[in-house]
């Protein structure tokens, strides 16, 4: 999932670049979007995994 993410953006990245017309307000916005939903996915994702794994070592140490 992560590598396919990091490949569009890659992709995307070189697009951008590559056009030499710049960009327009719009498609800063859109692009900052996407990033924004991509870091709080991310974010997301990680926390959930922290979230589980301190409760099992709280478990632990309460001897569950």
């Amino acid at each position: 999932m992560l590598r396919n993410v990091a490949s569009v953006l890659r992709r995307a990245w070189t697009v951008i670049h590559s056009d030499q017309r710049g960009l327009t307000t719009l498609e800063y916005v859109i692009a900052a979007g996407i990033i924004l939903v991509v870091l709080a996915a991310a974010i997301l994702a990680w926390n959930n995994g922290l979230a589980t794994r301190i409760g099992e070592l709280v478990g632990q140490l309460l001897g569950q």
